[in-house]
């Protein structure tokens, strides 16, 4: 059934309006972008949505970020030695901790001789026999103030890649998280999404406070991890999809460049008040009980309530926002725009069931997506490795932490001024170029905080590229699979990030290699974004064959205007 038969049959409106309505509607079924006008494309409603996505920007920062101070491990420890802990800690050392060929104390060695035999000596004698630290490790508390749960269990030493694969099984998390989640927000809609992320960011930040051992914490870090990223993707996607295509931009960097910079620059100070691991865990967790609660508050999308077939909830919330934002909707294009989502809904019901598969069928389509999948695993690498690095520079490590998260305000806001003015192509080129060049840089300096300077630039150009490459992913993908489609891309992100404390820990082996190692993936990156479909001021396509036919690959830097 044609859509014009359609609306002869159920409404009474003249044929010549029925044919100026569908000519308008370029005879596209469940065309959500061309009756979004009707609507409002930015009023007070989606203003007020914008509002929601604050609060969950803020704690997203929280969930993300809160377990590196809780792992925390001071540069510098040494063993703890029973029989010298009467005499001051620099004679401690002196007498019972060898020296390396630099003349560094070793971190993981003692003397091994009854110290009570040589209760007479002033200075170690090199030739002492040396044994692994027996009775426990010596922590610097000038770097580290309070105590972590890698100090409190001592992951140090022949323990220290409990750390790294605590953080590693935080990743393995969210990838479950981005499987499970992103069908949720397909089948079940978005706020449903949002709801069990949160929870289970709740869960894992309690569970996390009350851990014993690795293996309890390592659990812990799995399920909250479930929620990493997808803690804020189920807004972000709900606003996108709400918004016209000139205000994606704005909406979908404005909360992350504000509210994620505050919370981000405020957790360090936060883990530094709390003076314990535990408190920690518990301060960042329990406020995540109000995104659990706004759940309830916030309205479903309703271009998703459209294209799973929930017409009258999609027209009531419809409805709603046209009020809120002051507009009125004349009857027959409502009418219309009913009739026409109707039938769009059935004739995809007859046609086909879409998954992420259908994608792959279309060889266009699954050149892009599989471009889109290794790019988004290069961006949340060096993304990811660049937050964590820069503890590991040598600096004071609060201090450091909250000036290398400034870099997400600008991170933020870059986009928003530019993104629409270059496209997206060669500002995602430009930013992973530059990135390269800030990372290649810091391995080659020798200062601490010249390094810091060049880690936070390279840190800045990265923040960037993340917050293009999300944006671009979400406008590239059709609506009905929109929502597995992101969750495939974070899920080989959050598979390529498990890499992450791998890369930012090969500094055992060269303190200059993670950078360098960062520097060549960020080229890689770059030069896939050629290959990429230029989606500025592009409506977002509904339909796997729509994005067929509308985005074309070529290799350089064009917008392309719709």
């Amino acid at each position: 059934m044609c859509i014009r038969d359609a609306f002869a049959k159920q409404s009474k409106l003249s044929s010549w309006r029925l044919e100026q309505i569908v000519f308008k509607m370029s005879e596209k079924c469940m065309d959500f972008n061309e009756f979004l006008p009707y609507i409002g494309e930015f009023g007070a409603y989606q203003k007020r949505l914008l509002l929601y996505m604050m609060p969950f920007a803020f704690m997203f920062a929280f969930i993300y970020l809160a377990q590196i101070f809780m792992l925390l491990v001071p540069k510098n420890h040494w063993c703890r030695i029973q029989e010298l802990e009467g005499l001051p800690k620099a004679k401690q050392m002196e007498l019972g901790i060898p020296k390396n060929a630099d003349g560094v104390y070793e971190r993981c060695s003692m003397y091994d001789v009854d110290f009570k035999l040589h209760s007479n000596a002033t200075t170690a004698n090199e030739s002492w026999p040396t044994t692994k630290c027996r009775d426990g490790w010596m922590y610097d508390k000038s770097q580290v103030p309070y105590e972590t749960i890698s100090t409190q269990y001592n992951w140090v030493c022949q323990k220290d890649d409990y750390v790294s694969y605590a953080i590693a099984a935080g990743f393995v998390g969210s990838i479950f998280g981005c499987l499970s989640i992103g069908y949720v927000a397909d089948h079940w809609g978005r706020i449903p999404a949002l709801f069990l992320a949160n929870a289970c960011a709740l869960a894992g930040g309690l569970l996390s406070a009350a851990c014993t051992n690795f293996y309890t914490f390592a659990a812990a870090s799995v399920l909250q991890g479930w929620s990493y990223d997808t803690c804020f993707t189920s807004i972000y996607i709900l606003m996108m999809e709400t918004v016209g295509p000139q205000y994606r931009t704005l909406t979908a960097n404005l909360s992350l460049a504000t509210f994620y910079t505050v919370g981000a620059c405020v957790l360090p100070w936060i883990a530094y008040a709390c003076n314990g691991w535990r408190t920690f865990a518990v301060v960042t967790s329990v406020p995540i009980i109000i995104l659990i609660l706004m759940c309830l508050i916030i309205p479903e999308s309703p271009r998703w309530l459209l294209s799973v077939g929930k017409i009258e909830k999609g027209l009531k919330i419809i409805r709603k926002i046209s009020k809120n934002n002051g507009k009125t909707v004349p009857e027959d294009v409502l009418i219309a725009f009913q009739q026409c989502s109707e039938v769009a809904y059935h004739e995809e019901q007859l046609a086909k069931k879409y998954t992420l598969l259908e994608i792959f069928k279309s060889c266009r389509m699954g050149r892009i997506v599989l471009i889109l999948i290794l790019n988004w695993m290069i961006i949340a690498l060096v993304y990811d490795a660049h937050v964590r690095i820069i503890t590991n520079v040598g600096t004071d490590i609060f201090i450091s932490f909250s000036l290398a998260n400034l870099a997400e305000l600008p991170g933020g806001l870059v986009p928003l001024v530019l993104m629409d003015r270059t496209g997206r192509k060669i500002m995602l080129f430009t930013v992973l170029l530059l990135c390269s060049i800030c990372s290649l840089l810091a391995s080659l300096l020798t200062k601490e905080w010249d390094i810091a300077i060049a880690a936070i630039f390279g840190r800045l150009c990265v923040t960037i590229a993340y917050n293009v490459g999300e944006q671009w992913a979400a406008e590239i993908l059709p609506t009905v699979v929109r929502g597995q489609g992101l969750s495939l891309i974070h899920i080989l992100g959050a598979a390529a990030a498990v890499l992450s404390p791998f890369v930012v820990y090969s500094s055992d082996y060269s303190s200059s290699l993670p950078m360098k190692i960062l520097a060549g993936l960020a080229v890689i990156g770059a030069v896939l974004v050629l290959f990429l479909p230029e989606t500025t001021n592009v409506a977002l396509p509904q339909t796997i064959e729509e994005a067929e036919t509308r985005w074309q690959q070529k290799c350089w830097f064009r917008k392309k205007k719709l």
